[in-house]
């Protein structure tokens, strides 16, 4: 239930089906189709608040696909737009003055690199891919005659199964083959074509993609346990009440019993060996736990110094939720790391409270003696670097064992202040010199000494590019692109970070303001916005989509107040899995919004009847539950995306996740999923809502269509857009055009500004 669309590459007309579009504003309690049949009646913007949402949906977003030239000069670069990522355009960024040349020629030759493009000198790059029709490819391209190679390899031959990864010094592949119960992973020679087995996992289990040393001489690899694929699978393979990833969910399966533990590893090779297989770490073996509570926190992933003589490994915690005997290990509450030799023999262990996040962090080597890492913290997501020194396995944080855990309802508040913990001792871990803002960790480039480091970073008044810090100079940079300069000017908002007390503790999040608007404000319209999730952080970075309008709505005069809540990461493991705790789903961070709503209030940032919400999935769920659970509390919704009806998705869909976040599942207390169903409660909701939903998303168009019918019948204004074609999401550019003009719209129309 992420807040994200999937991406739609159709360029399509806009259209409406049914009943027409009046004057720019939809007639109550209709259904509106924009599809591909006709072109309905735009709402009535300005001409220059047009070029302006034109513009601010037109911003580039700057990639990186490959390593660093030997020399340190050369990066190639695609620069997007988030609304048509297929519409991209290749360069080469010149590191020393930031020029970007344009490589146009390699357009039809770059096409879905399998991991980073890799020089073989200054001027030749090498890369593996599947090809447009099918054949994977190894292709060699020199940038300064043009002359293009490509070698057609078929591992897999006729056998059903998946590429992994590529070794840097491309000599070998490693395979996956389907094969019955049982699947089959191999390392192919590229020079004899022979195969060498290295592992045999259920078919539902799933491997990282595959970690070497620089030369290819190690690898190591990960069959995860908290990646299965049973996890994601839909209607008519959604899993049943007796499935592994359900019981896992409602913690019913003991540990020992527990397959997402016993399959769970981690093998370290030397490919120089007759026998390759070195070390094998498993989770149900207690190797290297970091509690010792003999429950087994789980191997996640896995980097390979640069030499090979050290491995960085994610470890997950699994939670323990109250009121489950077992504790489960497909839903971790958070994460630490540690590095191990090539002997398996643990060096360091580093569990800072700023890289638990399950999910949102990720560790690298930063040449050989330094590590870095990237993590959501609040409402940021920066970068730190740790100095390993020397060999040690000494913790750097306080102990976290469920046995010293808190109740975690007192946790939820000692977390968000740090002098209420206990502190650890001197850390290694230091932040970059960075600004507020989001570094995306698909846009990250690392020298081979760990010297200078390349980063993607934007923020709400920071447009996206691409940066560059250096251990000589560490000092904050400017960008080093300027993919968006001319843009800059166009987006006019400021951020001011906030803090709200709430029943639960302090929560603290961002306002996002029209440009020269007062703070703090004072009676102005005002959107509170939730992401997709749950689980998923809410970050300060730029995003002008209708599903996260952090510079959309302020750009046109209305405030965004943005305040992650209980069930986030960035915040400790406590906020993180508050959401499953104590069955507090559908309610506890409700009501940390009613109380922040309240404050808003009673300090006149906004009336009453100024504040909306609006989210996507998760965020869909949070505006609609919330107009269900405390009617008049917002002035107006836009619901999205939105997951309505517990009981339908936990027979048609993400049955493991709802188990996990309700502990029950419908058979047993099915009160409790009618009592965290919008839908069930839509008849008393009169509030003006307006939805956007897509013909396609996985959470049924036809629950959308209900909950509109329960709110025309209760005598709501209420209209929902269906987009023909769309997904879980908005999409398609021309749609998220039309969209962004309707909810500005909206919120316009009922928080009744003071003029625009």
């Amino acid at each position: 239930m992420g807040g994200r669309g999937v991406l739609w590459w159709c360029a399509v007309l806009l259209g409406t089906v049914g009943i027409p579009l009046l004057a720019g504003v939809p007639t109550p309690a209709a259904i509106v189709t924009v599809g591909l049949e006709a072109i309905p009646d735009q709402p009535e913007l300005s001409a220059s608040e047009q070029e302006r949402l034109s513009a601010l949906q037109a911003v580039q977003r700057p990639h990186i696909l490959s390593t660093l030239s030997p020399d340190g000069t050369t990066l190639l670069v695609a620069v997007d737009s988030p609304l048509s990522p297929e519409q991209l355009t290749l360069y080469f960024l010149d590191l020393p003055t930031g020029d970007l040349t344009e490589a146009t020629d390699l357009l039809d030759v770059v096409v879905s690199p399998a991991g980073l493009v890799r020089w073989v000198d200054n001027n030749t790059l090498h890369f593996l891919q599947q090809g447009v029709f099918g054949p994977w490819e190894i292709v060699t391209l020199n940038r300064v005659t043009g002359i293009v190679s490509r070698t057609q390899v078929a591992p897999l031959g006729e056998e059903a199964g998946e590429v992994l990864g590529i070794s840097p010094d491309f000599s070998r592949l490693a395979i996956r083959v389907y094969d019955g119960d049982e699947d089959v992973v191999f390392l192919v020679s590229l020079n004899t074509l022979q195969r060498l087995e290295v592992a045999r996992l259920p078919q539902d289990f799933t491997l990282q993609p595959p970690t070497w040393s620089a030369n290819g001489q190690y690898m190591a690899l990960v069959a995860t346990a908290t990646d299965a694929q049973q996890l994601y699978d839909r209607s008519p393979n959604s899993p049943n009440f007796a499935s592994t990833v359900v019981q896992d969910a409602l913690g019913r399966t003991p540990p020992q019993d527990n397959p997402f533990r016993q399959h769970n590893w981690v093998r370290l090779f030397d490919l120089s060996q007759s026998e390759p297989l070195q070390v094998e770490l498993r989770a149900d073996l207690d190797q290297g736990d970091n509690h010792g509570d003999n429950h087994g926190d789980s191997f996640a992933d896995a980097y390979f110094s640069p030499d090979g003589r050290r491995l960085l490994v994610k470890r997950h915690r699994p939670a323990h939720l109250a009121g489950r005997p077992h504790p489960t290990y497909l839903f971790p509450d958070s994460a630490y790391y540690q590095v191990y030799d090539r002997d398996g023999t643990l060096l360091h262990t580093i569990d800072e409270p700023a890289l638990q996040g399950p999910y949102e962090s990720q560790g690298w080597f930063l040449g050989q003696d330094q590590l870095l890492f990237w993590a959501s913290a609040g409402h940021q997501r920066p970068l730190w670097v740790y100095d390993l020194g020397t060999d040690s396995t000494a913790d750097s944080s306080p102990d976290l064992s469920p046995d010293s855990r808190a109740d975690s309802r007192a946790e939820l508040s000692t977390e968000l202040n740090p002098a209420l913990r206990p502190q650890p001792r001197q850390s290694r871990l230091r932040p970059l010199p960075l600004p507020p803002g989001s570094v995306d960790p698909a846009a990250l480039a690392l020298s081979p000494s760990g010297d200078t480091i390349i980063y993607g970073f934007s923020s709400v008044t920071q447009l996206p590019e691409l940066f560059r810090w250096r251990s000589n100079d560490p000092s904050p940079s400017a960008p080093l692109t300027q993919v968006n300069a001319d843009l800059q000017s166009v987006n006019r908002v400021q951020y001011q970070p906030v803090q709200f007390a709430t029943q639960n503790g302090p929560r603290q999040g961002f306002l996002v303001q029209p440009e020269g608007q007062a703070f703090p404000p004072q009676g102005v319209p005002l959107v509170f916005w939730q992401e997709g999730g749950p689980g998923f952080s809410m970050a300060n970075e730029f995003a002008a989509e209708v599903e996260i309008p952090l510079n959309l709505l302020p750009n046109f005069g209305i405030a965004v107040l943005v305040v992650p809540l209980t069930g986030r990461e960035g915040f400790g493991s406590a906020f993180y899995r508050g959401q499953a705790d104590h069955q507090n789903f559908g309610h506890i961070d409700l009501v940390e919004g009613r109380d922040i709503i309240q404050q808003v209030v009673q300090m006149g940032w906004a009336r009453a009847n100024q504040i909306g919400v609006s989210g996507c999935s998760y965020g869909g769920y949070f505006a609609a539950q919330s107009l269900r659970q405390f009617p008049g509390l917002f002035a107006a919704a836009n619901p999205q995306c939105s997951l309505l009806d517990t009981l339908t998705e936990w027979q048609l869909g993400y049955s493991a996740l709802l188990s996990y976040l309700v502990g029950q599942s419908p058979m047993e207390d099915p009160a409790a999923y009618i009592a965290n169903s919008p839908l069930y409660g839509a008849t008393a909701i009169t509030t003006p809502t307006l939805m956007f939903h897509g013909t396609e998303d996985f959470l049924q168009i036809d629950v959308a269509r209900n909950f509109h019918d329960m709110l025309d019948a209760a005598g709501a204004p209420v209209t929902l857009y269906q987009f023909e074609g769309m997904g879980h999401g908005i999409s398609d550019p021309h749609f998220q055009n039309l969209a962004a003009q309707i909810q500005i719209q909206f919120f316009r129309q009922y928080l009744t500004p003071n003029s625009y």
